[in-house]
């Protein structure tokens, strides 16, 4: 079964780019789109809000925010052996959690398509990802977009966040079949590059990402805005290497794991909790700091 279809359009040639060596074990960075270069709320979040209100109006914003943990929970554990039967069970079996008979699962079904459909093409970047994304396409880092969202989503997003024209990788689900939590998509994109598993940071807002990260074998880093932090113990739940709440703080992470040596990371290290100063520098290379 071919579960990967590259082409070369989807692999830029690198070696005409201008960089400056960053010096740092970290080779290669792996970015997931939604909730990490683009606002999750915007494209996604508010059609699950909208479609929820409007099939049951008296529904509550913590009955909401379960219903999203529950959708979320669901996403974590999909694989290729996941049948149809098994997610309409699942969904219908969760409208009953959250008091809906079975018509009013299936309105909010098709209510939620239609919205989304009309707003799937709405990308917002997130505060600062450009800025982000500029500073790092300057070194010579290896830059890969891995995303469950379709190639027509990342070609409007191109328009927003131009700097993924600069990436070296892109792959939607159009390319790989085997969406996350399945690692596939990220194995053979380190393949493409030559990148080695501890060369790799994983950047991801959903547990499947972290999950995929995990199974890789790299790094991995989540994403928990603000507004997300009801879904935070899902993330935890996967002990991912680090949390963060955006990626404007992703610089200052770099440069610590460039300059400090961590044999080993036991327990999840919460930047959104302690996060590093504006002006971090290490003052001892090779040291192993606590945070």
């Amino acid at each position: 079964m071919d579960l990967i279809k590259m082409t070369s359009s989807k692999i830029k040639n690198i070696s005409t780019a201008s960089t400056e060596s960053n010096g740092s074990k970290i080779k290669g960075i792996i970015f997931d789109f939604d909730g990490v270069l683009s606002s999750f709320h915007a494209r996604i979040g508010w059609p699950i809000t909208s479609a929820a209100i409007r099939v049951k109006p008296d529904i509550t914003r913590e009955q909401i925010y379960d219903m999203a943990l529950t959708a979320l929970t669901m996403l974590s554990s999909i694989d290729e052996d996941s049948s149809k039967t098994f997610l309409l069970k699942f969904i219908f079996g969760a409208g009953k959690k959250f008091g809906m008979s079975n018509f009013q699962t299936f309105k909010y079904m098709i209510t939620l398509g239609i919205i989304y459909r009309k707003n799937r093409k709405t990308v917002v970047p997130n505060i600062g990802v450009r800025e982000v994304l500029r500073e790092i396409l300057a070194q010579d880092y290896k830059v890969i977009l891995l995303t469950n969202t379709s190639q027509g989503i990342i070609d409007i997003a191109k328009e927003k966040i131009p700097e993924i024209k600069e990436f070296d990788l892109v792959l939607t689900r159009d390319d790989v079949k085997v969406l996350k939590p399945n690692a596939i998509g990220l194995i053979k994109a380190m393949e493409v590059l030559g990148l080695e598993a501890d060369e790799v940071i994983t950047i991801g807002d959903q547990a499947s990402d972290i999950i995929a990260g995990k199974r890789a074998g790299t790094m991995t880093v989540a994403v928990n805005d603000e507004t997300m932090d009801f879904a935070k113990q899902l993330l935890r739940d996967e002990n991912p290497d680090f949390i963060i709440r955006d990626l404007r703080q992703l610089p200052n992470l770099l440069k610590f794991l460039r300059d400090c040596i961590i044999e080993d990371i036991r327990t999840t290290i919460d930047l959104t909790e302690k996060p590093f100063p504006e002006d971090f520098n290490t003052s001892e290379k090779n040291s192993n700091p606590t945070l």
